[in-house]
């Protein structure tokens, strides 16, 4: 497993982001969804997640989660 780490914008906050190259899952830090107030889905363990670098703005739904290794983690397989 290789992971790429680079930051991004969530809500105007800089945040650790990092591409995991073997997976295809989304997963955001519980802390960051909870210091942010981000809002959750439908489903209460997954959340929308709109970030950006510069003028690119994405949004994924992410499954919440507790990690250490960054604030969100997104599958790149």
């Amino acid at each position: 497993m290789e992971v790429y780490y680079t930051s991004y914008l969530i809500e105007g906050h800089p945040c650790l982001v990092g591409f995991d190259c073997g997976s295809d899952n989304h997963v955001v830090s519980e802390i960051l969804v909870e210091k942010l107030q981000l809002p959750t889905s439908f489903h209460p363990n997954q959340a929308w997640i709109k970030f950006s670098t510069g003028q690119c703005v994405t949004e994924v739904l992410c499954d919440i989660a507790l990690m250490d290794s960054c604030h969100l983690l997104l599958g790149w397989a």
